[in-house]
């Protein structure tokens, strides 16, 4: 059974990724989209041949619509809300040249896994379905790029304004029903042309996680059977498993005692202690909403850990979740206790400042970044952090979050460890 088993693993080993998805035009729908359903006046012309799809788009900026894109959408179901299983799948292979055609510029391109998902998309809305995305840089002629679907991430945009509980945060690719591809942030004016030579996902046609489980079930099985034999012939084992029962009995008691804690728990984020966003989403519909309350001051500090990818990559998720906790110690000590500080996703944290104007939260993002840059941290290397602020204006408080993190986004381009405000 045991070289069975390791025949089966190299079986796998050599055929399980074999699993592959074609998005070609001869199969699936390309269509060309640009900014003019938003009022824009970008103009984008999409051109087919054979396999290749060649989109040539002029951007421009419009009174109307300040942020203008081209792309191309490409549906992979058979209606905007019936789309296709992905989560077998684990890479994505791109072969994809683009350009600024009118400079020298190295343009980056965003691209989209959308998802419909009923309990929290609607079928007369598509801006409800779930943005999974990355913004890279393809260029022209560097062949085929892979892009591991694990390293997409839910916009935070999206989540604000469609207020997206917890729960349903995380990516996700169970029906997914566009791939799409558009230009990236912060590219304005400009003729840009992009050609997809070849696009496919890969995966396996059952993961490596379920043969391992299946053959650990199989393994399990066949040791239990084992231990019922010897639990009949040998009454030490029978002793043995009282004792397991008794300990069980004292472990549930222990449980049952910290039901009271973990009730407490249920408004902070497990790994690091910090708020999580249903506690605080439930405080701002309170105190800061429109019906509530239009005279209060409340201002934001968007927080990003600058390269924290490289932590993870560099010394595991492990020292990554220890950093984290970390750098929620360091800011706290830099708050006030009416101050929140909020976990949001990832490495990305906002602080709410109530009651504090603009300038004063800026001054505060200052210290908050100083310290970081000042700290010892447990890794050894130095940390930064890019910061966007913004207070609350005429608007709701998810338009304000979204300015925040586009004042963060700023910051990131302008080389991170800064801090930038939205006016």
């Amino acid at each position: 059974m045991g070289l069975g088993t390791i025949l089966l693993v190299q079986l796998y080993w050599m055929h399980g990724s074999s699993l592959i998805y074609k998005i070609s035009p001869s199969k699936l729908t390309y269509l060309s989209t640009n900014d003019q359903s938003q009022g824009g006046i970008s103009t984008s012309k999409l051109t087919i041949d054979g396999e290749q799809a060649t989109l040539e788009c002029e951007l421009a900026k419009s009174p109307s619509y300040s942020w203008p894109y081209c792309g191309i959408s490409i549906n992979l179901g058979t209606s905007d809300h019936q789309g296709v299983n992905l989560e077998k799948f684990h890479t994505i292979r791109m072969n994809i040249d683009f350009e600024q055609l009118d400079s020298d510029a190295d343009p980056s391109l965003r691209f989209y896994l959308r998802n419909y998902n009923e309990a929290y998309s609607t079928k007369d809305n598509e801006y409800t379905q779930k943005y999974n995305g990355v913004e890279f840089k393809p260029g022209t002629g560097q062949g085929v790029i892979e892009i591991p679907i694990a390293n997409l991430q839910v916009m935070t945009w999206w989540l604000a304004d469609n207020n997206i509980s917890i729960d349903h945060s995380a990516p996700e690719y169970t029906n997914t029903t566009k791939f799409e591809l558009a230009t990236g942030s912060g590219h304005h004016d400009g003729r840009y042309r992009m050609v997809i030579n070849s696009i496919e996902f890969v995966g396996h046609y059952i993961s490596g996680e379920k043969l391992m489980l299946g053959l650990l079930v199989f393994w399990v099985s066949l040791a239990l059977i084992y231990s019922i034999v010897e639990i009949r012939r040998s009454h030490q084992l029978i002793l043995q498993a009282h004792f397991r029962q008794d300990h069980l009995k004292k472990l549930n008691r222990s449980l049952k005692e910290q039901n009271v804690h973990f009730a407490e728990l249920a408004n902070r984020d497990a790994l690091t202690g910090a708020m999580n966003r249903h506690s605080i989403r439930e405080w701002l519909d309170v105190n800061f909403e429109k019906e509530a309350n239009t005279a209060k001051l409340l201002s934001v500090l968007y927080l990003d850990i600058d390269h924290f990818k490289h932590v993870n990559d560099e010394y595991g998720h492990g020292m990554g979740d220890d950093i984290l906790r970390e750098f929620t110690m360091v800011v706290l000590s830099a708050l006030s206790p009416s101050e929140r500080l909020v976990r949001w996703g990832g490495e990305e944290f906002v602080v709410f400042c109530p009651g504090v104007p603009l300038s004063d939260a800026t001054e505060l993002a200052e210290r908050i970044r100083h310290k970081v840059e000042a700290h010892i941290w447990v890794h050894g290397d130095a940390l930064t952090t890019s910061i966007g602020v913004a207070s609350l204006g005429n608007e709701r408080t998810n338009e304000m979050l979204t300015r925040a993190d586009e004042a963060l986004y700023l910051a990131k381009r302008k080389g991170r460890n800064r801090v930038t405000v939205s006016e």
